[in-house]
């Protein structure tokens, strides 16, 4: 059972970098610098990072070295989010004045005729994820209204949950389903996360959260601040990052990687203050047991190899 994951890709927004990180030898670590968000192996030894221009692609064998570069012409905005398909073909979703969009982009970055989406008003879209029947799921947080969509190239973009205004929520940033009629969501400042029934829009279970009780053995305070980018794993527990904030100088505020077993319990905190190059980390990936040889996605859940 994974407790205390040692190979870890680490997303660190506050110094603009992807980070890796092995905890049984130090020295097989790497920083590759440069603005980014979504995580993903897309085989090869690689991993698909977005960037606000397109993504890049960095082979994590060659020490972080970028073997692709893709800046992308003639998008509305700024791009949040980037995601490899079995065919070849890169998804992206971007935030434009006009509203949040998505792409399909062919194997040579040019965009699929029919295959662009428009949330036309929603803001704030962050991490876009895939649904095994093919959907697409999205967050945005518009006008006070923390809204979960389901999109697809024929029937555009839906809202599939309101959340409630008693559900604690700011600038929600990532949803996964896990079931049928359940999706897990990270919900930004409320530092929780949340699965929520689609049908009803019922909280169903909480994890985390602003008051969670402080662990007596850390050295410092939990800080549990912004809940972003979330790994689960087959046995129930949850990898999630805890963002302390914009900009440098965060390495030594709270906790940055947080382990809940299925029960909401804390098995684990990951002590970024002991890597001085790690400002505020936004997103992860816990590499131990997973095959970089080959493209991964998280369409049930949990990040498993898609052929």
């Amino acid at each position: 059972m994974l407790r205390a994951p040692r190979k870890l890709l680490l997303n660190d927004e506050g110094n603009s970098a992807l980070h890796y990180i092995d905890l049984d030898v130090p020295s097989r670590g790497f920083t590759c610098e440069g603005p980014g968000r979504d995580l993903q192996l897309v085989g090869g030894g690689r991993v698909l990072r977005s960037t606000p221009t397109g993504y890049v692609e960095i082979d994590l064998t060659k020490n972080g070295e970028i073997v692709r570069s893709a800046a992308l012409a003639g998008l509305p905005g700024a791009v949040e989010s980037a995601r490899r398909l079995a065919d070849g073909h890169t998804l992206i979703l971007g935030n434009s004045a006009a509203g949040i969009f998505v792409w399909e982009l062919d194997k040579n970055d040019v965009a699929v005729p029919g295959r662009q989406l428009s949330g036309s008003g929603l803001e704030m879209g962050r991490l876009l994820r895939l649904g095994d029947e093919g959907t697409l799921l999205f967050c945005s947080d518009t006008g006070g209204k923390r809204l979960v969509h389901e999109a697809s190239w024929q029937d555009g973009v839906k809202t599939l949950i309101d959340l409630p205004s008693n559900v604690p929520a700011e600038r929600i940033v990532k949803a996964v389903r896990v079931a049928p009629a359940v999706v897990v969501v990270s919900t930004g400042y409320a530092a929780s996360l949340i699965s929520v029934d689609t049908a009803s829009g019922q909280v169903l279970q909480t994890i985390g959260g602003k008051t969670q009780a402080q662990p007596e053995r850390l050295r410092r305070p939990l800080s549990p601040h912004f809940f972003s980018g979330f790994q689960l794993f087959a046995n129930g527990d949850t990898l999630i990052a805890n963002w302390q904030g914009h900009g440098q100088q965060h390495g030594a505020e709270g906790y940055q990687l947080l382990m809940y077993d299925r029960d909401g319990q804390l098995v684990w905190a990951f002590d970024q203050a002991e890597f001085p190059f790690i400002s505020s980390v936004n997103n992860v990936i816990a590499l131990d047991h997973l095959d970089v040889g080959v493209l991964h996605d998280e369409r049930g859940g949990v990040l498993v190899p898609i052929t």
